[in-house]
């Protein structure tokens, strides 16, 4: 068996193509918007046998600070795991720590689906983390997707469409302006945003081919609401979203979200991904803003391993710090 850095596009692609479990998190597609974008370093590593890709994953090292701040705040972040034949994943996950290990303080599993064995991730020295999530089934009539909704997520939508919202597929030369809304909610919340290179590159790269839907929601001349979904062939999954006041108090963050999974049913897609409500027993808006779609619930959970753990406690007591301040 081989361990490589590099693979080819057109074997990556087709490996993907015969592994159940891939997404556009493993894509070369996505790896190429990463390449280009600020605070990202993509990296793929291959278990090769016979020529032929057995394994592999593939993520970013991302770091919301520059200069010297960068390596209190790089993470090695791989979203659905390595794929492929369970045997090489041993080799993998070594590889991935040593090129993480380098640059990163940690390396995140964050899995799409809870794997059906933890023990090669434990005996590399992962923990485990209980994180929940919702998938809405769109392989249904727009009339059953409605009627699964929460009441009070269908009063909201109804006041939305009574308000005269209107929806916008958004353009390329318009995303520094929406930049601003998701800014905006990510200050709120007081969680660091990725720069804005990253939708850029994503409108340009994944826009054209249909694997990003880019929309706002606008009230009169004013765009309030704004939401960044992935596609991979017929799964969505909600990445980044934001909105001004004017947009909450107008219902458009939950408008927006039944425009997506009302057009996911008309394009034949089987699944809204809502990537993430946060840990299970807990208090978390956003897990909340998702439960009310009527999805199911899921634990698929991640995996996480310290590379620096004196550091890695300095960084979280900084990043406190930073949200009291913010």
């Amino acid at each position: 068996m081989l361990l490589s850095t590099y693979v080819a596009e057109a074997p990556w692609a087709k490996f993907l193509d015969s592994q159940p479990g891939s997404s556009i998190f493993q894509s070369p597609e996505l790896n190429r918007v990463y390449a280009k974008t600020v605070g990202f370093r993509p990296f793929v590593l291959a278990a090769e046998s016979q020529e032929a890709i057995s394994a592999m994953v593939s993520g970013a090292i991302v770091s919301y600070s520059n200069g010297r701040l960068a390596r209190l705040t790089s993470r090695a972040i791989v979203v659905g795991g390595p794929l492929g034949e369970k045997s090489s994943f041993p080799a993998i996950l070594e590889a991935l720590d040593r090129f993480a290990g380098r640059s990163a303080l940690c390396t995140q599993i964050r899995n799409l689906r809870a794997p059906s064995d933890r023990s090669v991730f434990d005996s590399r020295g992962y923990r485990w983390e209980d994180h929940m999530n919702f998938i809405v089934d769109l392989d249904r009539t727009e009339e059953s997707l409605w009627h699964n909704l929460s009441k009070a997520r269908r009063k909201a939508i109804e006041r939305a469409d009574r308000i005269g919202l209107k929806l916008i597929d958004l353009r390329t030369e318009q995303v520094r302006r929406v930049y601003n809304l998701l800014h905006e909610t990510y200050s709120r919340a007081r969680i660091p945003l990725a720069d804005c290179s990253l939708f850029e590159n994503a409108m340009e790269m994944l826009g054209p081919s249909g694997q990003l839907w880019a929309v706002a929601a606008s009230r009169g001349e004013t765009v309030c609401a704004a939401r960044f979904v992935l596609r991979w062939k017929r799964t969505l999954f909600d990445w980044y979203a934001g909105s001004s006041e004017l947009g909450r108090t107008s219902h458009a963050d939950e408008w927006l979200v039944w425009q997506i999974l009302l057009r996911g049913v008309r394009q034949g897609c089987v699944e809204f991904d809502f990537g993430g409500a946060g840990p299970p027993g807990t208090s978390y808006g956003p897990g909340e803003f998702k439960r009310r779609f009527g999805g199911t619930s899921i634990n698929p959970g991640r995996f996480q391993k310290v590379y620096r753990p004196l550091t890695m406690r300095l960084s979280k007591v900084a990043f406190e710090a930073w949200r009291r301040w913010k």
